[in-house]
């Protein structure tokens, strides 16, 4: 338990060593929102590690000192620390099989867009998973 006492005395050095340590680990960083609404950004593999900016960059520096704290709490208090999730090398490429009639459909909205299919199906896929386009495609 955290004391009031202890919220201001500064960590051990064994203790700061170790959460710099586990600072570089490969956590993931996830900023999501808009500029009229704010920006959410949070650390996926650090369970209720998140905070909020004004500004995508003001939310990652706001983020850096949450996982800090998130870790520093969790090694004062001997709790398991998650790993960073390796990062996967992805092809960008995968087969979907759908029915004849759905893709027909697609394909006609695709031609009457003036783009490819591929393209139809990569923008509805990230609007549905909350990804801009542009991130779908890169």
């Amino acid at each position: 338990m955290v004391t009031a006492e202890r919220v201001d005395a500064p960590p051990l050095p064994g203790v700061e060593a170790r959460v710099r340590e586990l600072l570089e680990r490969p956590y993931r960083m996830l900023i999501k929102g808009d500029a009229e609404e704010g920006y959410l950004a949070e650390a996926p593999e650090l369970p209720g590690c998140f905070t909020v900016g004004d500004t995508p960059e003001e939310a990652l520096e706001m983020l850096r000192d949450s996982m800090y704290v998130w870790l520093l709490v969790r090694v004062e208090q001997g709790l398991a620390i998650p790993e960073a999730e390796p990062e996967q090398d992805y092809s960008g490429k995968f087969i979907v099989r759908l029915p004849k009639t759905l893709h027909r459909e697609l394909a006609k909205q695709a031609e009457r867009e003036g783009v490819s299919l591929n393209a139809l199906v990569s923008a509805y896929l990230a609007r549905e998973a909350g990804l801009e386009a542009a991130q779908a495609t890169a």
